[in-house]
């Protein structure tokens, strides 16, 4: 059932906001997917700073286009920006928001963890992904969607067994229900002030703040890419935010994007 409620509360949120990068929120109740509609806003030329959120998505997705289990009690958004930074930063902006995704659930009095390229952990459970989708020409970045999936309230009953097995949500880590308005003002406040640190091209700052939420670093690691299996160190993260993965063999190897599965040692 169509849950009005929610979008007259979160268009009465979006009105009472003073954070300078966001410009516009658009609300639905129930959605396939924010990321698929940022990106269909995107291209007819939605602004920069525009949001999607939703209540429900029916067909969430996460990297290599896999579900992404969307019910009632979690937070899906998707932030449309169009920065003039090169392609070959833009990468950056998946550490940014799993960055803030991370600060802002540590404002709980809890840790949490990030997990190379786009999870955020809480006591060895996913508790966020995120998804970075972009277009570019002619070595330009038309614009950049940021999709944001985070377990709130989520009712674990209401996921499949098997993401039921791996994941956690805030309310089961702190004992009781999130007020979810509060938590996505601080998620946004946290937003605007490493965007704002991303386009004064202040990378390094960014990445050390990374490192030290990281988890990935320094373990012994399985990568699967669309093409290859790496084992090896996770070592470090380049300028764009690539994994360095130092095989058994000593070769040093730069990873995009994969899989990353931790290995004891």
């Amino acid at each position: 059932m169509k849950d009005t409620t929610f979008i007259e509360k979160t268009l009465d949120f979006s009105k009472n906001l003073d954070i300078d990068f966001v410009k516009k929120i658009i609300v639905f109740d129930e959605i396939p997917s924010t990321n698929s509609k940022a990106k269909e806003l995107a291209r007819k030329g939605e602004e920069e700073g525009t949001i999607v959120i939703a209540r429900i998505q029916k067909k969430g997705r996460g990297r290599f286009d896999r579900l992404w289990e969307s019910p009632e009690g979690g937070l899906y958004l998707s932030i449309i920006l169009r920065s003039d930074c090169p392609p070959n930063k833009a990468t950056i902006l998946t550490l940014v928001t799993s960055l803030v995704v991370s600060k802002t659930i540590n404002s709980y009095d809890l840790s949490s963890n990030i997990k190379w390229p786009n999870d955020v952990r809480v006591n060895g459970k996913k508790i966020a992904g995120i998804l970075l989708e972009s277009e570019a020409h002619e070595n330009k970045v038309e614009y950049i969607i940021l999709g944001v999936g985070i377990n709130l309230n989520t009712d674990a009953n209401l996921l499949s067994e098997k993401i039921r097995l791996i994941s956690t949500s805030l309310s089961e880590e702190i004992g009781n229900s999130v007020d979810y308005y509060n938590f996505l003002k601080i998620l946004l406040f946290n937003f605007d002030k490493y965007y704002k640190l991303f386009l004064d091209k202040k990378y390094d700052l960014i990445l050390k703040e990374w490192k030290n939420q990281s988890d990935t670093l320094g373990r012994r690691v399985r990568i699967n890419t669309a093409s290859e299996q790496i084992i090896g160190k996770a070592y470090d993260i380049d300028q764009s935010g690539f994994l360095i993965v130092i095989r058994d063999s000593g070769e040093c190897k730069k990873v995009a994007s994969g899989d990353s599965i931790y290995i004891e040692s």
